[in-house]
């Protein structure tokens, strides 16, 4: 399988440096003054990401020319539109610091003003005086002095008057040019965020473009490929290899809680071992609140190819595009992220060897390692992976067999 074989690799390569760069921390919106280095690091970032996009662009291209299976064109285009999805949250974090400047100079520009103009009532006073009193007055200031030591003195205070005059301009030009500079600032930052706000509407026309055609393309087989069955044989050997990891990882995290149990009676804690949240099935939330439509339900069922019949390991709730999936109960995610036919995948271990998996979201919200709570927001709702349209598929594992999530839920109606 071309993609399993070459693609694969490439394609986890420049989602995990996207994953690391988006986890780095950084908050657009806060209290304090914006600085420059804050902006100059959300563009970097920026860069970094338009790279791997570029790069991620190469294996598409080199797919198609190739005439690489449509699975795999699937699994690279996902993982580009999760590129662009980046690309996104970080020009949003720059228009929200641009946003900020842009406050914080229009606050500084009317304190400037309000000194401008203060500062010419000053000088404009000044000049008056001048007008009433005329340059002769200081001949006649000067002349009338009765002594030497006078008339020193009285050049001396001339001397301070001219100095005056002197600052007064100054500080009027001063003032005057602050203003001006804080007015190029302030237009600068707006075109800046007029630029940004262009290039955030074009990403968001190649996202939706990116996504229609993702949708269509395991649709497409049929018409896409010279050899239909031969693209399902390649999904289904994709299935397999994405059962085993997940097999793997299940296996992993029981291993672990045994250890710790284990770690545990002999220190003499006994049930003292907290690695388990004690769920029970019974005790699970419904983890797409805004939908209750089962669009496939748990089960043997038709395949796409003629003939041919797979088993779901799970329910398909028919939400739409970007809904918000929570976890079914407390527990500790142990994997977060890209998960071949899954797409952009989330697993929680609950403990007493139960844990649920969310499949097909658009984006992640949580963590490898990551506690998470009853409740808590852990995706939203797409189409990545072997996926025809937008829904969320979940599944509940008890000692690594899958379960059927219905008897557990009330409410639920199905297609």
């Amino acid at each position: 399988m071309i993609f399993l074989k070459k693609y694969r690799k490439n394609i986890l390569c420049i989602l995990l440096a996207a994953v690391i760069l988006a986890a780095s921390p950084f908050t657009a919106v806060r209290a304090g003054a914006v600085t420059q280095d804050e902006i100059d690091e959300l563009k970097d970032k920026l860069a970094e990401i338009e790279e791997l996009a570029e790069a991620q662009q190469g294996v598409i291209d080199d797919l198609i020319a190739n005439k690489g299976r449509v699975v795999d064109r699937k699994l690279a285009l996902d993982a580009k539109i999760e590129l662009t999805r980046q690309q996104i949250r970080l020009i949003n974090q720059q228009i929200a610091l641009y946003d900020q400047l842009i406050a914080d100079t229009e606050t500084e520009l009317e304190e400037a003003l309000t000194a401008e103009t203060a500062q010419t009532e000053l000088l404009r006073s000044r000049i008056r005086s001048m007008e009433v009193n005329g340059n002769d007055s200081y001949f006649t200031f000067l002349f009338e002095a009765d002594s030497l030591a006078d008339f020193l003195s009285r050049i001396a205070d001339i001397s301070d008057i001219m100095h005056y005059d002197q600052r007064l301009e100054e500080e009027y030009a001063s003032a005057r040019e602050n203003v001006e500079e804080i007015k190029r600032s302030y237009e600068e930052y707006h075109l800046q965020e007029e630029n940004l706000r262009r290039e955030l509407d074009a990403r968001n026309t190649e996202l939706d473009a990116m996504v229609e055609a993702a949708e269509t393309l395991i649709d497409s087989i049929g018409e896409m490929s010279d050899n239909a069955q031969e693209e399902y044989d390649a999904i289904a050997e994709l299935r397999e290899q994405t059962e085993a990891e997940i097999d793997e990882l299940i296996r992993k995290k029981a291993a672990e809680e045994e250890a710790a149990r284990r770690a545990a009676a002999a220190s003499g804690g006994g049930g003292g071992y907290s690695g388990s949240t004690a769920a029970s099935l019974s005790s699970l939330m419904w983890p797409v609140p805004s939908c209750s439509l089962i669009t496939s339900r748990f089960g043997y069922r038709t395949a796409p190819t003629s003939g041919a019949s797979t088993y779901h390991g799970g329910l398909d709730i028919g939400a739409g595009q970007g809904a918000t999936i929570v976890a079914a109960d407390a527990g500790e995610v142990i994997l977060a992220g890209a998960n071949g036919g899954y797409g952009n995948c989330v697993m929680i271990s609950h403990g007493n060897g139960i844990v649920t998996l969310y499949g097909h979201m658009q984006s992640v919200a949580v963590g490898y390692g990551q506690q998470v709570s009853r409740g808590q927001v852990i995706g939203y709702v797409g189409s990545t992976g072997v996926a025809t349209a937008p829904h969320c598929h979940f599944e509940i594992r008890v000692n690594g067999g899958q379960t059927d999530p219905a008897p557990y839920f009330s409410g639920l109606t199905y297609v």
